[in-house]
């Protein structure tokens, strides 16, 4: 099996300087679904979309470099390329393009998990509420029946948790 050295190089002039930044190999692993051999074309073009997506989700300091993958079919960069690939002449648009709508795709899948988890706390705080409320009111009609059977307000305060004050307002 033939092993692919490639190189990526950047320029931030138009192309009229190109720096070599990172060198690889591309081997066995890089063949695509349904392929049965490693196409440089392919290795160039998938490098390069690799490279591009990286400066895109740069943190925007500086605009993208122009960028050109160079591929070889021996395992050293030298003598003529046996395919290139660069940004203008491939598929930057449709990277760019594609990258967009994966990050709005995971913003609309963020809000609809949101919207989900905002509608089960408010359900279970709907739902807390009425517990609460429910159980004041049988609190309320307890200390009512204890009142009525001569508890001393001190205790059903104590008991209750609550004040005296409180106690006398329930039971008036």
């Amino acid at each position: 099996m033939t092993v692919f050295t490639y190189a990526v190089q950047t320029s931030q002039d138009q192309g009229r300087t190109w720096t070599t930044g990172r060198i690889g190999a591309a081997g066995p692993d890089w063949i695509r679904e349904g392929a049965d051999t490693l196409d440089p074309a392919h290795v160039a073009s998938d490098v390069l979309d690799k490279e591009y997506r990286e400066h895109l989700e740069g943190d925007g300091a500086e605009p993208v470099p122009l960028l050109q993958v160079l591929v070889w079919d021996q395992p050293v960069a030298q003598g003529a390329p046996t395919a290139t690939s660069s940004t203008g002449t491939d598929s930057q648009w449709q990277a760019t393009g594609d990258l967009i709508e994966e990050i709005a795709a995971d913003i609309r899948h963020f809000e609809v998990e949101w919207e989900t988890e905002k509608k089960r706390h408010e359900a279970a705080a709907a739902s807390t509420q009425t517990a609460i409320a429910n159980a004041k009111a049988r609190l309320a009609r307890v200390v009512n029946s204890a009142a009525r059977m001569q508890m001393p307000q001190v205790s059903i305060a104590h008991r209750a948790g609550r004040s005296r004050e409180w106690v006398r307002q329930i039971t008036s």
